[in-house]
């Protein structure tokens, strides 16, 4: 018969060799580049990789969208891609409308405007539009969100300012497409796709219901034009 040890303890807590290892958890994915100023300290770089990262890895692009509650940098990412594009086609057509002008010296015209008009649009524009781009990217996420929620989409708890973070950066990807001549519209188009299944994944909700959020607001605009096309003719008519 053994004789039981006197110092043993069977109440004891395990020592260190007893426990066993801890399993690594999950890592949370790298920020967008644009963000990940240690990973990329070079400006352009970061702008590159936003697009590497568009093409390489679409759907991933959403759930790298760190969850900072301030909106600068994706409304700064807006006007590094937009502003130029909008700078360019703003010179164009005044160009174009400062020739108009001066082709009409000669009969001039009260619906005309002034030819000095053109030069003070570029001033205008450098402050209006950023602002209009930022109250865009503010109420786009809003909607989306909405929607979202209203396709039962947003049960994973993620906050709203998360969702407008995502827009702001997908947006200016999206609007730079768009002004593609002739395909823009199609870009658009499959760019509301992209975004409804990027946000679904980031929301970790079901694919359908991010296209679905995102494609709703179009729905209710095109029912809106047709109501709208069919109903003022009718009034019109009606009134004479």
């Amino acid at each position: 018969m053994t004789t039981p040890d006197p110092d043993f303890n069977p109440y004891q807590p395990p020592t260190v060799g007893d426990l066993e290892p801890a399993r690594p958890e999950a890592q949370a994915p790298a920020p967008l580049p644009w963000e990940d100023r240690e990973r990329f300290p070079g400006f352009w770089k970061r702008v590159g990789e936003m697009f590497h990262l568009v093409f390489n890895d679409p759907l991933g692009f959403f759930e790298r969208v760190p969850r900072g509650s301030g909106f600068t940098r994706p409304w700064q990412f807006q006007l590094l891609l937009l502003t130029p594009v909008f700078l360019i086609l703003l010179l164009v057509f005044g160009a174009l409308g400062v020739a108009g002008s001066l082709a009409t010296l000669g009969t001039p015209s009260k619906d005309a405007p002034p030819a000095w008009i053109f030069p003070l649009l570029i001033p205008a524009f450098l402050i209006l539009i950023p602002a209009f781009m930022f109250l865009g990217m503010l109420i786009g996420g809003l909607f989306s969100h909405f929607f979202l929620w209203l396709w039962g989409g947003l049960k994973a708890g993620e906050p709203l300012h998360h969702t407008i973070r995502a827009q702001g950066y997908a947006s200016a990807f999206i609007s730079l497409g768009g002004m593609i001549p002739y395909l823009g519209i199609l870009v658009q188009l499959a760019g509301f796709v992209w975004m409804g299944m990027g946000l679904a994944r980031m929301h970790r909700t079901d694919t359908w219901r991010g296209i679905c959020a995102m494609l709703t607001p179009i729905f209710l605009c095109c029912c809106v034009a047709i109501l709208a096309a069919i109903m003022i003719p009718a009034l019109i008519a009606a009134r004479h």
